[in-house]
């Protein structure tokens, strides 16, 4: 069967081929004139396809992580604790402990780590306009390590909580916040959720030991600083409050599941 049609093909490709000399012969001279002076007419044509055919610029703003940055880092702040203490010598001396905390009120209330605000005498909040403001402490979860700080502001960017049960091993996530006191705004890092359901102890920088029970693990990077800064998915919805990391390994970092905070929510603006 193949090669019957091969055949076919070929005899009626010769009819065509001498039918088209015929008709080159004829227009030899048409040809050749159109090519020595191009018809003025052609040439915006050409012009037309040669342009149509370069490349789409890239676009970063359309990366997801960008995306979600964007919305998130308005409502991150950092949060600055004075604490006093018996210096080596005796007296007293006042240390000075930087957290991350993040808007959920546009009214002023924020949410950080009980540990980050722990035994101060003083809480100033940075808003990302750099304005400082003195921050009040109306509630903590000593258990889930856990604070509630109001300011005086209205109008502030704030971000959505998320479900942290619906939370799955593998998704992508974005953790923010004043990492390692760097200038320039908050520190923006990415990963996935390694685990869930984490029960791990963690050690403050005064040697107090905390047991974190149900708690999100992740392979985005975690520094000093990053506590209380929250841990969002790609939907710009915050499922954890970063809350511990670790030296002995690299990308294992801990966050606090934010199902646990109504509760302490509810009580803070019940007062």
């Amino acid at each position: 069967m193949f090669t019957n049609l091969r055949r076919r093909s070929s005899a009626r490709m010769l009819a065509i081929l001498a039918a088209a000399a015929l008709a080159l012969s004829a227009c030899a001279t048409t040809v050749a004139a159109t090519l020595g002076s191009p018809s003025p007419s052609a040439s915006p044509a050409v012009a037309v396809l040669v342009g149509s055919s370069s490349p789409a610029s890239y676009d970063p703003s359309d990366e997801p992580i960008v995306r979600v940055v964007k919305r998130v880092t308005p409502a991150v702040v950092t949060v600055t604790s004075h604490v006093r203490s018996t210096g080596p010598f005796g007296g007293s001396v006042t240390d000075v402990t930087v957290g991350t905390g993040f808007v959920v009120g546009s009214d002023g209330l924020i949410l950080t780590n009980a540990h980050v605000v722990e035994d101060a005498i003083d809480v100033v909040v940075t808003l990302p306009d750099g304005r400082e403001l003195t921050a009040k402490v109306l509630a903590t979860d000593q258990d889930h390590d856990l604070a509630v700080l109001d300011v005086d502001a209205q109008g502030l960017a704030t971000l959505t909580l998320g479900d942290s049960s619906k939370v799955v091993v593998g998704e992508r996530v974005i953790a923010v916040g004043y990492a390692l006191d760097l200038s320039g705004g908050p520190t923006v890092t990415s990963g996935i959720i390694s685990s869930t359901q984490r029960t791990v102890q963690a050690q403050d920088s005064t040697g107090e030991v905390r047991t974190y029970r149900e708690v999100l693990q992740t392979d985005a990077a975690l520094n000093p600083g990053n506590s209380g800064g929250p841990l969002v998915t790609l939907d710009g919805e915050v499922v954890g409050i970063s809350a511990a990391g670790t030296t002995q390994a690299e990308n294992i970092g801990f966050a606090i599941a934010i199902d646990v905070v109504e509760p302490l929510l509810e009580s803070a603006t019940a007062t």
